[in-house]
């Protein structure tokens, strides 16, 4: 039907709530987000019950983006509460779900969706993609073999499931699952990545290596290739290569905490403390809730007599642990950071009776060359 169509229909039928819906659907086809949601809210007046027009207003409000989509839940909800199996309904309240980064809901709204439409492997894609973040590994791996029986050419799940067999030290199904992937698409750096990763976890340095320099290949502006290449040369003993790669992934992506964190371990271990306390002071501008980061980094200070910094550091370390309720390690920074505090004291101290002195010897020196001039 057409706008024209049902703008006539509703002049001579203002009240009929399915053709204001039908109205706000070929608007929101426009592009016409606000008078569509006008529409929308006009059939939900004259019909609170049309689960349609609760459906398309969510959908319009999401299309004004990321901002509305806690009100557009509500509206999923609303239509879900009068079309309890909706299908449709379901996938749109878990996009909000996503948007609003509600992963344990989306989960929900999934495992209902898979119970309602068995056959569809996009279903159960990301319904691995969500066990998997939330380490559920082995609910993870069910899902993506499902949807492996459903389509058995999805690369994506063969690269996922290697990440949960990972996860759970299961290195020879993790491997077969990514060396799948690669064969399947050869020229996917992400396949190679993980394959690398496996590689990585499982001890074979050599391999991992050998796939690394594929997926860089594939994708050179890839950071997470470089800091994993990284982490191979660390293992391997490899200390100023691990720093070279750790380096190179941080100019491919300024802000990856990862990388950061690595490269200010590894340079630690090179006793490159100065430069390890300046990757450390990146780092916790970013990931402000790592107390092992606070207290490497406290470390760091410490080893260049800088107690000051390192009794700040330690103190942020004490509070996190406390927060996680690590009495022990809370307790351990504690008394590190005393030790720092008062080192901090004596070297401010020292300081200040060194400014004295030096004000003095100048007061004395201003008034020697005074009377020099005056005889």
């Amino acid at each position: 039907m057409t706008l024209k169509a049902v703008e006539m229909h509703l002049q001579n039928n203002p009240n009929d709530a399915s053709a204001w819906n039908t109205k706000g659907v070929i608007l929101a086809q426009k592009h016409d987000w606000g008078e569509a949601l006008r529409c929308l809210e006009q059939a939900i007046r004259l019909d609170g019950e049309l689960a349609a027009a609760h459906l398309n207003r969510g959908r319009v409000l999401l299309s004004l983006g990321p901002e509305k989509a806690r009100e557009a839940l509500r509206s999923f909800n609303r239509s879900l509460e009068l079309n309890p199996n909706d299908l449709e309904a379901l996938r749109d309240k878990a996009v909000s779900l996503r948007v609003l980064k509600q992963a344990k809901q989306e989960l929900d709204c999934y495992l209902t969706m898979s119970e309602l439409e068995k056959g569809e492997w996009g279903i159960w894609l990301r319904l691995g993609d969500l066990q998997l973040e939330l380490r559920d590994t082995k609910s993870a791996i069910s899902s993506y073999t499902r949807a492996l029986e459903l389509k058995d050419d999805l690369v994506s799940a063969y690269i996922r499931m290697a990440i949960a067999y990972g996860l759970e030290e299961n290195f020879d199904a993790a491997l077969k699952s990514a060396k799948t992937a690669t064969k399947l698409d050869p020229e996917n750096p992400e396949a190679w990545l993980i394959l690398g990763d496996v590689n990585l976890r499982a001890g074979r340095h050599k391999s991992a290596m050998k796939s690394l320099e594929k997926a860089s290949e594939l994708d050179p502006t890839d950071a997470s290739v470089e800091n994993t290449m990284g982490m191979v040369a660390y293992k391997d003993g490899k200390l100023q290569d691990a720093v070279k790669h750790l380096r190179r992934a941080l100019i491919r992506k300024k802000q990856y905490p990862t990388a950061m964190r690595n490269l200010a371990f590894v340079l630690m271990e090179l006793e490159e403390w100065e430069a390890s306390t300046q990757v450390f002071n990146d780092l916790t501008e970013l990931v402000k809730d790592d107390p092992d980061v606070y207290d490497a980094k406290a470390t760091a200070f410490a080893r260049l007599d800088d107690f000051c910094s390192a009794e700040e550091a330690w103190e942020r370390a004490r509070k996190l642990y406390k927060k996680q309720g690590d009495e022990k390690e809370a307790e351990r920074v504690t008394v590190l950071g005393r030790a720092a505090r008062i080192n901090c004291h004596r070297i401010r101290k020292a300081l200040k009776a060194q400014r004295e002195n030096e004000k003095a010897q100048r007061r004395f020196s201003d008034r020697h060359e005074i009377r020099k001039k005056r005889s």
